[in-house]
């Protein structure tokens, strides 16, 4: 009986990757499928298919590549990091408040407490308040988390926005 429990278990595992296509765990689809290349033009291409209007900036060698994104009110900055060969880790949208007019009123509190509480990054930077946001490629990703991630960095720039001074 024990011989016969591995061969089941052999069995059974086969079975599942054969049927992983029909609703299994098949491996992802880079590009065509689900899970997504992590590169800039996809980046853009998903970020273009939500409504947002995508900008490719012109490419430099000295620095990663970016976008401009104009979503509603906003024009973010978006960059990506950790790129090699095209392939990029990580993606990060910014946007900022200028207070240069009015520096010395700049409210760490404020972004101390934000910092707590959110999962964007609220930092002063030369007389502004920015607001971060990363999100990784590495590995993949799917179009929704994306598309999620963009949508949920704007609600919170507006909620960032209106706890402004």
């Amino acid at each position: 009986m024990n011989k016969l429990l591995p061969f089941a278990a052999t069995l059974l595992l086969s079975a599942g990757l054969s049927n992983a296509g029909a609703g299994g765990a098949a491996a992802p689809v880079t590009g065509g499928g689900q899970v997504q290349a992590a590169t800039p033009a996809a980046v853009a291409a998903v970020l273009r298919e939500a409504g947002y209007q995508v900008t490719a900036n012109p490419a430099n060698p000295d620095e990663a590549p970016s976008l401009t994104v104009k979503a509603g009110d906003y024009e973010l900055d978006v960059w990506f990091s950790g790129c090699k060969a095209g392939s990029c880790d990580r993606v990060t949208a910014s946007t900022s408040w200028d207070y240069s007019d009015d520096e010395e009123n700049l409210d760490l509190d404020l972004v101390n407490e934000w910092n707590g509480d959110y999962f964007t990054q609220a930092y002063v930077y030369e007389g502004s308040y920015v607001l971060d946001s990363t999100f990784t490629l590495k590995g993949g990703y799917t179009r929704a988390a994306l598309k999620a991630w963009m949508a949920d960095y704007l609600s919170d720039a507006g909620e960032f926005e209106a706890a402004l001074p």
